[in-house]
C-alpha cells in the first residue's frame, strides 16, 4: 500500500514541493520557527484547519492579550480546549526571540537531542516537538498522530493504547524507519503520504 503510494509520480512531487516548503522554513527567522510552534501546539488533539483558523484569529494578539483573552479568540474561532490551548500559548511566549537560536544549533547535531530539548515547553509532546522539527526542515523524527497509528494499525501492526508513552513512541518510530528506509523516503515525509491517503490534503 505504501510503496504504491510514494511511487505515485504526482503525489511524490507534491510531497517533494512541501518539503522544499520546510527547507525554507528552516532558513527563515524567529517569526516563522515561533509560528510554526504555536501551531503544532494548536494542531495537537485538533484539525489542522481548526488549529490554523485560531492561530490566524489570534497571532497578532497574542503578545497583548492576557490568557483570559487568549481563550476567547480561541473559543470564538470555534477551537475545542481553547482554555487549555490558551495556558500553553500564554506561557509560550517568554520563548519567542530565543526559539530559533535555542534549538537550530541543537537540531543541525543532533535531531534526537533537540525534541529532548523541546519537551520542556509546556504544551509540547513527542508528536509536537516532532512535528515542528519536521515543518522548520529536520526530516528524520516520525510524526505519531493518530491517523498514522491508525494507518499502521491496518497494515501493519496494532496499536490499541489511548495514549502513546515515550517508550512506545520511540519504538513505533523504529519501525516506521525501517518503513521508509526500505521506501527510500525521509520518515519525517512518509506521514504526508499517509495523510494524503485518508484526507487527498497535504496541510500539516
Amino acid at each position: 500500500m505504501l510503496r504504491n503510494l510514494v511511487k505515485n509520480v504526482k503525489l511524490r512531487a507534491k510531497v517533494l514541493e512541501r518539503a522544499e516548503e520546510f527547507k525554507l522554513n528552516n532558513k527563515a527567522g524567529e517569526d516563522v520557527w515561533f509560528r510554526e510552534l504555536l501551531l503544532c501546539i494548536l494542531t495537537s488533539n485538533s484539525s489542522f484547519i481548526s488549529a490554523y483558523t485560531a492561530l490566524n484569529n489570534l497571532y497578532d494578539k497574542l503578545f497583548s492579550l492576557n490568557e483570559d483573552g487568549i481563550s476567547k479568540v480561541l473559543k470564538n474561532s470555534g477551537y475545542r480546549f481553547y482554555n487549555l490551548k490558551a495556558k500553553y500559548l500564554f506561557n509560550v511566549r517568554k520563548y519567542y526571540g530565543k526559539l530559533k537560536a535555542w534549538i537550530y544549533p541543537i537540531a543541525n547535531k543532533d535531531e534526537y537531542e533537540a525534541r529532548e530539548e523541546l519537551l520542556q515547553i509546556e504544551g509540547i509532546g513527542m508528536k509536537e516537538a516532532s512535528h515542528f522539527l519536521r515543518n522548520v526542515g529536520y526530516f528524520d523524527l516520525a510524526i505519531l498522530d493518530r491517523h498514522i497509528l491508525k494507518f499502521l494499525s491496518s497494515y501493519y501492526f496494532s496499536y490499541s493504547k489511548k495514549s502513546l508513552p515515550k517508550k512506545d513512541y520511540i519504538y513505533i518510530e523504529s519501525v516506521l524507519k525501517s518503513i521508509s528506509i526500505s521506501l527510500n523516503l525521509p520518515v519525517g515525509l512518509l506521514d504526508l503520504f499517509i495523510w494524503y491517503k485518508g484526507t487527498n490534503k497535504l496541510v500539516k
